[in-house]
């Protein structure tokens, strides 16, 4: 029997292939930068889903990498003890961690190219 938390992954999967998605990623100055990497807000808006996260970013990742600097081991982590939250109009608020998280977290970037976005446009996708 499917819970509240299965509906709602397998719903969030079957949505975000549409292409009518929302999606607004800002710098989350709630937290201070480490080294290098800084932590951004990733905000999905789905017909009567959202979803968000917080992911440390590092920019020119690979750049940064080759030479060893400081805050490169968080890039496109999740914030520690933080999961995904997923609010939906029908069955409220719910937390997703571990592979779960993962999941949406790679349906939502990559079903939509968000990689793709950030390369082209490095600082647009921040204003």
């Amino acid at each position: 029997m499917f819970t509240n938390h299965d509906k709602i992954k397998e719903q969030i999967l079957f949505m975000i292939t549409n292409r009518n998605i929302d999606c607004l990623v800002t710098r989350n100055t709630k937290y201070q930068p480490f080294g290098v990497s800084t932590v951004m807000q990733y905000k999905y808006s789905l017909p009567g889903i959202e979803i968000f996260y917080n992911k440390w970013f590092v920019e020119n990742y690979e750049d940064a990498s080759k030479m060893n600097l400081p805050g490169c081991e968080h890039h496109d982590q999740l914030v520690k003890g933080s999961g995904v939250n997923v609010l939906s109009k029908k069955l409220g608020l719910i937390t997703f961690y571990g592979n779960d998280a993962q999941t949406i977290i790679n349906a939502c970037e990559h079903n939509n190219d968000l990689y793709e976005l950030i390369f082209t446009n490095p600082l647009n996708f921040q204003r």
